[in-house]
């Protein structure tokens, strides 16, 4: 249960910008991933950060902000990529939990359970403050299909990881090198 945690941590803290600083150390111990499984796992549980962040920025930004809705076309397109998203994602986050969560992943229960413990790890870090530029960001992202704003936000953190110190990089996702496998 712990790689499992350890490794949809991984992957998933891709998508908010705003974490404060840490290194995950268990990258080593994962089998890398490709950006287009990154990119399926990120979406299978982005409904759930989504609103995890609105729930966060409630007072810091008006009752029409975009990141606010809990219901609507914009989450709706989200939960929806991420329902077709999800038969992908549990075979990757079972490649990476190993053999022993085959069966709690292979449940009903792993969604929910998955989304659960990985979406407060991943909005533990944005403050007040990070709302409105996060606000921008759905914005601007909006007329985007969510598999390619999945796809920008792991970009962003791949290039902003290749600019920064291994020190002082806050998440190293486990990408696969060009040719491995």
């Amino acid at each position: 249960m712990r790689r499992l945690l350890s490794s949809g941590a991984l992957v998933l803290f891709a998508t908010a910008s705003t974490v404060s600083a840490q290194t995950v150390s268990a990258t080593a111990n994962l089998p890398c991933l490709t950006s287009a499984e990154t990119e399926v796992m990120i979406i299978s549980v982005l409904p759930e950060v989504i609103q995890d962040t609105g729930r966060i920025c409630a007072r810091a930004l008006s009752t029409s902000a975009l990141l606010r809705q809990t219901s609507g076309p914009f989450i709706d397109r989200y939960r929806a990529e991420a329902n077709i998203a999800w038969p992908k994602a549990q075979l990757i986050f079972t490649r990476l939990a190993g053999a022993d969560a085959t069966g709690l992943l292979g449940s009903g229960l792993a969604r929910p359970l998955l989304a659960a413990l990985v979406t407060p790890a991943i909005t533990r870090g944005i403050q007040p403050s990070d709302c409105p530029v996060i606000e921008r960001i759905l914005l601007v992202s909006q007329p985007l299909p969510p598999r390619n704003a999945a796809a920008l936000f792991v970009a962003a953190v791949q290039l902003a990881d290749s600019k920064r110190s291994q020190k002082e990089r806050w998440m190293t996702l486990p990408l696969c090198t060009q040719g491995a496998r």
